[in-house]
């Protein structure tokens, strides 16, 4: 016996209960847990016994829906801050790197981690929809062939979110077919099915879905998982959907009830991750309940065998209360953190990352053929690019204009209809702000262009952009739109603020204008870049982790791609 761990306050996800007890460890695996002081811990002579002296200790969490892109760091750094806040496996839906390299994109997020288990749910929608250009397409014979490859059989799970729930509700061929391969290979199926209800809602479910993680009210919540669903219950960074729990006093079962993040900055990775959303479902539930949630929940949906039991992985967290869920130290396969070279060498320092100077990319030579990737395919841009018929040009006052307006704490948006005399003075007052999306992967240099109540001042612009990552631009300076479109071509993708004809600060994210190499960079530039724009948004939110949903198609009422205005899944006019 390797090690002992004594006087513990174990807590048993199978039961849900807190027993004390002791737990033996040899090499990686758990060899017995005592609940009845049954065995004499004197025998194993060679042993390191340490007393928790009634701290507690949980099997380490799964994040069951993350997009890792999100935090904007590679699976390599990503997995630092997500190890050190007890989160020791991860099931990503890479579709954000996939609409951009394709299948490439999915092996990079696969192979990059070295501690971390990440598992992964192939793409079903690149692109999301055709209303959008993408860099790549997943075909049916793709997802059949990733299902197949004996390389990644146990770390592909399933298909991801099926998005195009129109698509599946009217029987749509390529759809149906993704979903049948994934059941041909006996894969699970995740949903996407935001407002789905009634009759529609049970087609959805009625092809083979199997989860969601949209739900934003308790009405909705309750139908989906009494027709079935795993309810994912989301409370990432942009997107806070924890209050749904309150569903807890309607039912009785909690096991098909699971707590995900889907989208995560870089700050709320680094600051405590599932740790935040434990504290939070813990006004609906208990403790115990809440930690079942991101470890047996999940294990039993995606087939995991985790818990503290012989036999198992030694993957615990041990913690100082149930309250504050405050961790004191995290072990993976039988080692402490500490004792991984990932967090020997001072590179970690009261549990914050130290800075290892990102500027050197030849620290990076494994990263060179992503970094040497231009991701950023349009051309030089000038002001009159961005002129919008009918406003700037060719007015029309007697039309109307549509304008997008994000809701607080929502990935979904409202449409408000103006008169274009009433939008144009908005605009010459700065209330209302343009918005636009330049196609970046095929060079068909296509801008989409509508309008949005969302700034205050300065101009915004991102490569990361759901789902296809085009560049997406906020403002109302023409000259510092162009400004900023072009920065984002000259350091090949990242985040970028101007105001005056002054670029204030920019982060570079050259992994496919998704992601970078070192998490101390992106944290501390991103750190940056939201102090310098407090004072830009209408209301408190992410800043670009908002800006970022406003060309999700998909998602309702109205937003923007490289095609212009979607809305209800149509390409519809700005003016009107």
């Amino acid at each position: 016996m390797a090690l002992i761990l004594k006087n513990a306050n174990i807590i048993n996800v199978y039961t849900g209960e807190i027993l004390e007890g002791n737990i033996g460890i040899k090499d990686d695996k758990i060899v017995f847990v005592d609940y009845y002081n049954d065995i004499d811990l004197n025998k194993f002579k060679n042993a390191k016994i340490i007393n928790l002296n009634g701290k507690f200790v949980s099997p380490t969490f799964i994040d069951a829906h993350i997009h890792i892109e999100s935090s904007h760091v590679i699976p390599s750094e990503f997995e630092k801050y997500a190890l050190l806040n007890g989160v020791s496996k991860v099931v990503i839906d890479p579709h954000e790197i996939v609409n951009v390299l394709g299948i490439k994109g999915i092996e990079f997020m696969l192979n990059d981690a070295r501690i971390l288990d990440v598992y992964c749910m192939v793409p079903s929608c690149v692109p999301a929809t055709e209303l959008e250009t993408s860099g790549a397409k997943i075909t049916p014979k793709d997802i059949e062939d990733l299902f197949k490859n004996e390389t990644y059989k146990n770390k592909i799970l399933g298909l991801g979110e099926v998005m195009n729930y129109i698509g599946v509700i009217n029987r749509d061929e390529e759809v149906l077919k993704k979903i049948n391969i994934a059941k041909k290979y006996g894969k699970l199926i995740d949903g996407h099915a935001p407002q789905l209800t009634g009759l529609d809602l049970n087609k959805y479910i009625g092809t083979g879905i199997m989860s969601d993680h949209e739900c934003t009210t308790e009405e909705e919540a309750l139908e989906k998982i009494r027709l079935g669903l795993k309810l994912m219950i989301r409370e990432g960074t942009a997107s806070k959907n924890i209050d749904i729990l309150k569903i807890r006093n309607n039912i009785n079962d909690i096991r098909n009830m699971t707590l995900v993040s889907d989208d995560i900055s870089i700050k709320d990775l680094k600051d405590g991750y599932l740790i935040n959303t434990l504290k939070k479902a813990t006004k609906y539930v208990s403790p115990v309940e809440a930690i079942q949630m991101i470890t047996i929940n999940p294990a039993n949906y995606f087939g995991f065998d985790i818990g503290i039991k012989p036999s198992n992985n030694a993957d615990l967290i041990i913690f100082e209360d149930l309250t504050d869920f405050k961790i004191n130290n995290v072990m993976i396969k039988g080692k402490f953190l500490e004792e991984y070279n990932l967090f020997k060498n001072n590179l970690f320092k009261k549990g914050a990352l130290q800075h290892t100077n990102y500027t050197n990319h030849n620290k990076y030579t494994k990263y060179n053929n992503y970094i040497k990737y231009n991701s950023m395919n349009y051309s030089y841009k000038s002001e009159e690019d961005f002129l919008i018929k009918g406003i700037d040009i060719n007015i029309e006052p007697k039309k109307s204009a549509r304008v997008i307006e994000p809701i607080k704490d929502s990935i979904i948006t409202n449409e408000i209809i103006l008169d274009v005399s009433e939008t144009i003075d908005k605009l010459n007052k700065n209330e209302l702000n343009r918005i636009y999306v330049i196609e970046r992967h095929k060079g068909t240099n296509r801008i989409g262009k509508g309008l949005i109540h969302f700034l205050k001042k300065g101009v915004i612009a991102s490569s990361y952009a759901h789902d296809s990552h085009n560049v997406v631009v906020v403002g109302n300076n023409l000259k510092d739109i162009a400004i900023a479109v072009n920065h984002l071509k000259d350091i090949n993708g990242g985040f970028v603020v101007v105001e005056n004809g002054k670029i204030l600060e920019s982060v570079q994210l050259n992994i496919a204008g998704l992601m970078g190499c070192d998490g101390e960079y992106i944290y501390k530039k991103i750190e940056s870049i939201e102090r310098k724009t407090e004072n830009y948004v209408l209301y408190d939110t992410n800043l670009f982790l908002t800006l970022s949903f406003l060309t999700l198609s998909v998602i309702p009422e109205l937003k923007i791609t490289d095609f212009g205005l979607v809305k209800n899944s149509k390409v519809v006019d700005l003016v009107f």
